[in-house]
């Protein structure tokens, strides 16, 4: 069952308000899964100012883009509520969770392509042309046309296909989302 594999990969650490748990531009170890109270993303990468990108509720994890592409963090993360307990799960875990959980890495795709989603509808206002060319993309259209059965399908007969489909989103997202970002504080 995917929650002993949680309990296997992952250990609960406790943040009180205002504690930053992962920090924009640090290299990341782990990701962390949202178990009680809320965070803020913010992003500060352009600008001086620190750009708010909205508030993580119970459920919801982050930190996996790092652990996907091995690069720095793309936002940091801070504890808004009086007390705030994530699920951490360890870089040397993670690609056990995804190889014996595929509820959860399934989740974690549809979450991750949502959010991708979420920024072409922003960027689509701007600019129709460029979101369907993007659109047009055989892996995006692959995602797009997945559901549980045939993603755990996948996942049994080929786990490097699933990593590499994680690994498009993930990186599609980051570039789009400082994309977005750029062109918005340069407008």
């Amino acid at each position: 069952m995917d929650i002993d594999v949680l309990k296997k990969c992952g250990k609960n650490v406790t943040y009180k308000r205002g504690q930053v748990i992962c920090q924009e531009g640090e290299i990341g170890h782990s990701m962390f899964i949202l178990l009680q109270g809320n965070a803020d993303i913010t992003i500060n990468s352009f600008s001086d100012q620190a750009q708010n990108l909205g508030t993580l509720q119970e459920g919801s994890f982050f930190g996996e883009m790092s652990l996907l592409e091995g690069k720095p963090r793309s936002a940091t993360i801070v504890a808004l509520s009086d007390e705030v307990i994530v699920l951490e799960i360890a870089e040397e875990n993670f690609p056990m969770l995804l190889l014996n959980a595929s509820s959860i890495t399934f989740r974690i795709l549809l979450t991750l392509n949502n959010r991708l989603n979420a920024m072409l509808d922003r960027i689509e206002e701007d600019d129709k042309k460029f979101v369907f060319k993007y659109k047009r993309n055989p892996i995006y259209n692959t995602i797009q046309k997945l559901d549980v059965r045939s993603f755990h399908n996948i996942s049994q007969k080929d786990p490097d296909y699933v990593w590499e489909l994680l690994k498009y989103l993930s990186s599609s997202l980051e570039k789009l989302n400082r994309e977005y970002i750029h062109q918005m504080e340069t407008k």
